[in-house]
């Protein structure tokens, strides 16, 4: 089969099931915003920075979400069908999460209606109702070179099982079921049944778009922050505050662990929650816990930015508190040394 030949079923592959409504329920506080992710299969080769320029995302955010080197060149090449996570505002309106008037397509000579552009540029993440539907398009058909339309993509707010979530908009790969979805991105089977409206399994279909959970790191980032709303997954890192910060998320606390980074003019002076106490030192830790100089978001000015500090406390995820684990058992010194005890005497 040649390339072509395979990129011509992808794509036929895609536009089948771009009849379904690649919409994600979002009942969040009205206008709310948040940081999520769309699964991007380029449809042909391409590069990180083609990648950002058509999401109109910076190339700093798409690297961070992919957990690639800050240096990673904008040429950098991806491979037709390589998933790239990109990092979008979404904003809740109405019970539906969408992305927040963005990204915007310029119509190109070439783009024969939005089933076109739904396939073949954005990898089936919508669908052409839906771009009909915003842009307020009567005829999916006709459109002209040079026009702007807004390409709404699935996303949410909403918190899962109590706790702050980074949606997903994940394409089913051929062959893969909703258990092996649900073991890749550490959910369950059935938290990703009842966030796609109780779908039912055997009914799954390749290339369908679903809403997958993934758990998101805690912070203490204010509502009157410019980044409230923040919310970064597992493996993942994001620069903030104009650049002058970069925050991390890792499975070892699940909080998010930032610290002052940009060297622009705009950057203000290493923020402190104390004297010589700057974001991201953490005092000595007690057991299993620790004190740190968490980040608690940013305000903007014309001339600079402000950076915002508060003291957090932070437990470790892979912590046992000093005790040793066997199978299954915390076993604490005291124990340890009763066992010890007792070995002596009946040798």
């Amino acid at each position: 089969m040649t390339r072509t030949m395979a990129l011509l079923l992808l794509v036929v592959g895609l536009a089948a099931t771009s009849t379904a409504t690649a919409t994600f329920t979002c009942n969040s506080t009205a206008n709310a915003t948040c940081r999520s992710l769309v699964g991007f299969h380029p449809s042909t080769l391409t590069t990180y920075g083609a990648v950002a320029d058509l999401f109109q995302v910076d190339l700093p955010s798409l690297l961070g979400a992919n957990d690639l080197p800050a240096g990673t060149p904008s040429v950098g090449a991806v491979q037709s069908g390589a998933p790239v996570l990109v990092p979008i505002r979404c904003r809740c309106l109405n019970g539906t999460g969408r992305s927040d008037r963005t990204p915007l397509y310029t119509v190109q000579a070439g783009d024969v209606g939005l089933l076109n552009i739904t396939a073949v540029w954005f990898g089936n993440l919508t669908t052409y109702q839906d771009i009909a539907a915003v842009n307020g398009l009567p005829n999916a058909n006709n459109i002209e070179v040079g026009q702007s339309l807004w390409i709404p993509l699935p996303c949410s707010c909403d918190e899962v099982g109590g706790e702050e979530t980074v949606h997903l908009a994940h394409m089913v790969d051929p062959g893969s079921s909703v258990d092996a979805i649900a073991t890749e991105f550490g959910t369950t089977p059935e938290t990703i049944i009842s966030l796609n409206g109780n779908l039912d399994p055997t009914q799954l279909q390749a290339y369908q778009i679903l809403d997958v959970p993934l758990r998101a790191c805690s912070s203490s980032i204010s509502n009157t922050s410019v980044d409230y709303g923040l919310r970064l997954a597992n493996h993942s890192y994001v620069p903030t505050a104009g650049g002058c910060v970069t925050c991390s998320c890792s499975a070892a606390t699940y909080r998010l662990e930032c610290s002052q980074s940009g060297e622009s003019s705009v950057c203000p002076s290493p923020a402190t929650c104390r004297p010589n106490f700057f974001i991201g030192n953490t005092t000595s830790t007690s057991g299993c816990t620790a004190n740190t100089c968490a980040y608690a978001g940013y305000t903007n000015s014309s001339a600079a930015v402000s950076v915002l500090t508060t003291n957090a406390t932070v437990t470790r995820t892979d912590c046992n508190d000093g005790g040793m684990s066997l199978q299954g058992v915390k076993w604490s010194g005291v124990a340890l040394l009763v066992l010890h005890i007792l070995y002596i005497c009946f040798q």
